[in-house]
């Protein structure tokens, strides 16, 4: 297992590391919290876990409707 700080975690995702803090406190990415209670601690996040999140947060394309054909146009 390789943990990666939220600083790593945010440079690999393209994000900022408070959007890596924020997804920690709402539960959404997995991570361990080292410290004591009521104490700041230590967030590592799982690399593997990370790679899991990331691929959950995947949209698919949705393909374009075609466009109505243009009747101020007149070709010919």
């Amino acid at each position: 297992m390789k943990l990666l700080t939220p600083k790593q975690v945010a440079e690999r995702a393209g994000v900022s590391d408070s959007l890596i803090y924020e997804w920690c406190a709402e539960g959404r990415l997995p991570h361990y919290r080292f410290g004591c209670k009521k104490k700041r601690g230590r967030i590592m996040i799982d690399e593997a876990e990370l790679e899991a999140f990331l691929a959950g947060c995947r949209q698919e394309a949705q393909p374009l409707p075609s466009a109505p054909p243009l009747k101020h146009i007149h070709l010919g």
